[in-house]
């Protein structure tokens, strides 16, 4: 009797959000772990249907497929639908050769007890505003998280953007630049002029060319004069001597 061997994933509740998906035992890379199960819709379908969960509207159990179908696993589901959504996963989604069936496969190797996670990379057919990243917000906190479970644009689509943003801005500038030229200007009022003005002005300069100039050679002039009267003193008292 070959005995049974246990399924590679166990359901129980999760850190990250309600339900997870974990590693009931090792799992090697590649292995694929099991189907994304659940009916087959129409975008159409899919787009006019109510959310699974009112107080949680944003919460989907939408896996699109390649041929233009999308698996609810709302509806027929499995275990696959509690895996959780992160930016850093550890496993994926692979389709089969028609696009009809998607199995969710190990990235690298699982140890036993750790959650099961991949990309969501949800596609949004409106504009990605500010608003629609936090309602589809990632709480995966993962060191490389992009903050939304809404999938990255590609790069061409990031560099438009960007372009676009920076056009946007330039826009803005250029419009301030111009209220800014057309914009009247404020003289300020010149100060007024008075008849003592320039008198005033007059007087300050006269009495500084009255002001008397400093003589360099006072002192010097002072001390050869101190000089001459001791030598005539001497020469008296010689005088006097003789």
């Amino acid at each position: 009797m070959v005995a049974q061997r246990q399924p590679w994933h166990i359901v129980k509740p999760s850190q990250l959000h309600g339900n997870g998906v974990f590693a009931n035992r090792d799992i090697p890379a590649g292995t694929r772990i099991l189907q994304y199960a659940g009916k087959r819709l129409t975008p159409e379908q899919a787009d006019a249907m109510f959310p699974v969960n009112p107080d949680d509207p944003f919460h989907t159990f939408f896996f699109a497929l390649s041929n233009g179908k999308i698996v609810d696993g709302g509806q027929g589901g499995n275990d696959s639908r509690w895996i959780n959504h992160s930016c850093a996963p550890n496993c994926e989604g692979h389709e089969n050769s028609d696009g009809s069936r998607v199995f969710i496969v190990a990235m690298r190797d699982i140890a036993a007890g750790e959650e099961l996670l991949y990309d969501y990379s949800l596609v949004i057919d409106d504009e990605i505003t500010d608003e629609l990243k936090q309602n589809y917000r990632c709480l995966c906190g993962a060191a490389q998280c992009r903050g939304t479970m809404i999938a990255p644009l590609p790069e061409d689509e990031r560099r438009q953007a960007a372009a676009d943003e920076l056009r946007e801005a330039a826009a803005e500038l250029e419009a301030e630049m111009e209220q800014a030229r057309n914009a009247p200007l404020k003289d300020a009022p010149a100060p007024e002029a008075t008849a003592h003005d320039g008198e005033d002005k007059d007087a300050k300069k006269g009495k500084k060319d009255k002001k008397p100039k400093k003589k360099k050679g006072k002192k010097k002039d002072g001390k050869k004069d101190k000089k001459a009267e001791k030598k005539d003193k001497k020469d008296k008292k010689d005088n006097k001597k003789k």
